[in-house]
């Protein structure tokens, strides 16, 4: 068991506070102008809200682009609505979010929590926020502190079973702030990995917002004020950002699943090492404490497979691998880099015989065409990641096109704590990311 855990509020110091939406007056003209009075000079604007305009004109620019591509055709009535100025976005909520650090001996960074209330609980519910989890989730423990009446399974369908093995939340809010979300429908109820590591640590963890909670919302994460707003799906961008926060268009994966393109290079003792020859994709997911590399990947990386002498001494870690069955993974010093997916890419199915298909029923699998050649790249410090062939990566598995043979990596906390502010669309396999402290961890 570690040692503790502490609530890391962010770091002391380092925020300046400014302001996250710049007011503009904007006043109509009189219908009858008097005289006009001299104006004084208006003040000179700094150089940071000059790149933060152009920055957003450019994205305007941008979304417009890719709208007339979509639409071969558009009426007149519709381009002219494309071109009225959008409304300032307005959250739809806040929440108080407590970072939770693993000691130095456990692989990974850690995790986020928020605190809700929930119509008949018994008290306040405290739940992670996992972008990657397939479903939002109630823990054992969180059931029992909801005063409600679920279903029964007494025999029959297999449907029945399955109702008998969720709940429904009412009336929630976040603690703290008082604000409202939807009603959480249909939580599973279950006892996942993540809450029993959190346990060892001491924390009670009560549930997860998974993939549901982040598909419904845009959530603007903001590490400085502890803080999380949640916007309608697509308007967290309309906020405006700083020059300094980055966007990186991704890419929608199954199930709802957000990839960005990924790329690094592997570090020794005797410094770094060439980069990868070309980037690969990235699933994204609050909810992994540390990031996890497939063989493919670690091909790029120049090592040559599960028997590599260079893995041999290796700290080991243990995972569900792609059967579900547990599996020691090899952990290793790598140098990784976010960016961009760059337009136009997708799936591309590996070549099979009519014969081949007939017989198995699928195709040959498939992979991503080279993810290299984004706009924006982000370079992160050096993290321990493991090697292996993990369950969350069956997310890419196809029942009729086949398994997912390319390079491929679970992007998790260990890269995402280097951020300052994360801002995610889900819906629209958007990110904002503003970097923090970036800095190299030591090889474990």
């Amino acid at each position: 068991m570690a040692d503790g855990w502490v609530f890391d509020q962010g770091i002391a110091g380092r925020w300046r506070g400014k302001p996250i939406v710049e007011a503009v007056k904007v006043e109509a003209p009189a219908e009858a102008p008097a005289v006009p009075e001299p104006e004084p000079d208006p003040e000179p604007q700094s150089r940071e809200n000059e790149e933060a305009e152009e920055v957003e004109v450019a994205d305007e620019a941008e979304v417009v682009a890719a709208e007339v591509e979509v639409v071969a055709s558009p009426s007149s009535s519709a381009t002219e609505e494309a071109q009225e100025p959008q409304s300032p976005a307005v959250a739809l909520g806040a929440a108080r979010v407590e970072m939770v650090r693993l000691p130095d001996e456990v692989l990974g960074a850690g995790f986020e929590f928020v605190q809700l209330e929930v119509a008949k609980g018994l008290q306040p519910l405290t739940f992670m926020l996992g972008s990657g989890f397939p479903s939002n989730a109630v823990t054992s423990r969180g059931r029992e502190l909801i005063d409600i009446e679920g279903a029964k399974f007494t025999g029959g369908w297999l449907s029945e079973a399955q109702a008998a093995n969720k709940v429904g939340l009412e009336d929630v809010r976040f603690l703290g702030t008082g604000s409202k979300i939807d009603d959480l429908g249909d939580c599973s109820v279950m006892d996942f990995p993540q809450a029993q590591l959190a346990e060892q640590l001491g924390i009670e963890v009560h549930g997860i917002l998974g993939k549901p909670f982040f598909t419904k919302y845009d959530v603007d994460l903001d590490r400085y004020r502890a803080r999380a707003d949640i916007y309608a799906p697509g308007e967290a961008a309309l906020q405006g950002f700083y020059s300094g926060v980055k966007h990186l268009p991704g890419l929608e994966l199954p199930q709802n699943n957000l990839g960005l393109a990924v790329k690094g290079a592997a570090v020794s003792e005797e410094g770094g090492l060439p980069e990868t020859p070309s980037a690969f994709i990235g699933l994204l997911d609050s909810s992994a404490a540390h990031t996890v590399l497939n063989w493919e990947a670690a091909k790029l990386f120049g090592f040559s497979g599960p028997t590599d002498p260079r893995l041999a001494a290796a700290a080991k870690v243990l995972a569900a691998s792609a059967t579900g069955q547990a599996e020691e993974m090899p952990v290793t010093l790598v140098r990784l880099s976010l960016c961009s997916v760059p337009e136009g890419v997708g799936p591309k199915i590996l070549s099979v015989s009519k014969e081949e298909f007939e017989s198995r029923g699928s195709a040959n699998g498939w992979v991503f065409e080279d993810l290299s050649g984004g706009d924006e790249c982000i370079d992160f410090g050096a993290i321990n990641v493991a090697i292996g062939n993990p369950l969350a990566l069956s997310v890419l598995e196809d029942s009729k096109i086949g398994p997912f043979k390319g390079a491929a990596a679970i992007i998790g906390q260990d890269v995402l704590f280097q951020a300052d502010r994360l801002v995610m669309n889900m819906k629209d396999s958007q990110i904002w990311l503003k970097p923090g402290e970036i800095r190299d961890s030591p090889e474990m």
